[in-house]
């Protein structure tokens, strides 16, 4: 079923969307695109992608219905873009011919995507909001939190655009082809099942394989689902809305339209299965819906490429360097402990030697050495040998780091 469905949606592809320059439907197929080159059919934006799912053709032995499906997803995320990161991409795109280069610039594409929703989700996040809440830090029982579970969220992206929605396939039941005018869809944007079939809702992928891989969360689940969601057989002039599905439908509109268009926009939409339902968007409850605001039935696309989730509340890791110096019959002895790992920060320093209580060594001073008055970088112990027999030193410098999500 599932390849007949992947089958028909490939034609869908062809015949209902023809992205950017492409006016040749063969330019939507993975073959070899010198041929296509040579008759001009494509931009430099569509040949590079021709040649980039080509290459994954090869590489992944995608089938000619997903690797249509994958070269569309690629489009979408490209026309989704900012302006200045479509231009960085053409730029690129000239000059990728090696396979290094198209492996690069692909994952660039797919990159830019998640770019862009992160900054317009920091934009969406007032100063005020972004300062830890006392309240919800707590003094015992469960490890407290570095900041606020509804503003201190983490994106972590998909393995590749997982397209979990389509309403080309006119599909019967719950996912019956357009939406209608005036009226919305209910969403699934992720799974809690390992390999749950997106295909229920027009989607081509499965829950937690292939570039579907980081949409299953069978604990703690996103709050936001980041998309491109674009919108084809367009045949009056409207917009889409997405939302979380509820009751009120709030928002202003993702994508606007006249007849005829193709577009597509990467956004941030807010997730919630167990929420009422908008009047006659399903019949029941999934994670987010859209809403058709126009009088006329248009279809819509999800491509899931990651999600926004609630940090994890994890203990410091934490591992301690040490440096030893030995010495004769030094008055004062200042030695620097050796430099914390990549990534830890020191938070604290020991200081010991091998002197007994009657060979008068003393510690004078240990502290955090601050690089260039800036972050820690290292510790320093000084000892004061008034003995004056030989004696070693150590310096144990502690270095943490916050792990997890």
């Amino acid at each position: 079923m599932h390849t007949n469905k992947r089958t028909l949606l490939a034609a869908a592809i062809v015949a209902a969307l023809l992205p950017l320059a492409v006016t040749d439907a063969a330019a939507a197929v993975a073959i070899d695109p010198a041929p296509v080159r040579a008759i001009g059919a494509t931009t430099d934006v569509d040949y590079a992608i021709d040649r980039i799912v080509f290459q994954r053709k090869k590489e992944r032995g995608l089938s000619t219905a997903d690797a249509q499906i994958y070269r569309e997803q690629l489009q979408l995320l490209y026309l989704a873009l900012p302006a200045a990161a479509r231009t960085e991409i053409s730029a690129a795109a000239r000059n990728a011919t090696s396979a290094e280069a198209l492996s690069w610039l692909g994952d660039r594409i797919v990159g830019a995507a998640g770019e862009a929703a992160r900054q317009a989700m920091a934009a969406t996040t007032t100063p005020a909001q972004a300062v830890p809440d006392p309240e919800q830090r707590g003094t015992g029982g469960a490890m407290a939190k570095l900041g606020s579970p509804t503003t201190d969220l983490v994106f972590v992206p998909t393995a590749g655009p997982c397209r979990v929605a389509d309403t080309r396939l006119n599909l019967s039941g719950s996912w019956p082809g357009p939406v209608a005018g005036f009226t919305g869809r209910q969403i699934y944007g992720y799974s809690v099942l390992s390999g749950w079939d997106y295909g229920s809702q027009g989607g081509t992928g499965f829950a937690g394989s292939g570039n579907c891989a980081g949409t299953y969360y069978p604990g703690a689940v996103p709050t936001s689902v980041v998309a491109t969601v674009a919108v084809v057989n367009t045949s009056a002039t409207g917009y889409l809305r997405a939302w979380n599905g509820g009751t009120t439908l709030t928002v202003g509109g993702i994508l606007g339209w006249n007849a005829g268009d193709v577009l597509s926009n990467t956004t941030v939409i807010p997730m919630n299965r167990s929420i009422p339902i908008y009047p006659g968007s399903g019949p029941f409850k999934r994670d987010f819906a859209v809403y058709n605001n126009s009088g006329s039935p248009v279809d819509v696309i999800v491509d899931v490429v990651g999600y926004f989730i609630e940090n994890e509340a994890t203990a410091l890791d934490c591992v301690n360097v040490t440096n030893t110096s030995v010495t004769n019959s030094a008055l004062d002895v200042v030695m620097t402990a050796s430099a914390c790992p990549t990534g830890y920060t020191p938070t604290g320093i020991n200081c010991a030697s091998s002197a007994l209580g009657g060979d008068n060594v003393s510690i004078i001073k240990s502290f955090i050495n601050p690089l260039g008055g800036g972050t820690p970088s290292t510790g320093t112990c000084r000892f004061r040998n008034a003995g004056g027999a030989s004696q070693t030193y150590w310096g144990y410098l502690t270095c943490c780091r916050v792990p997890g999500r």
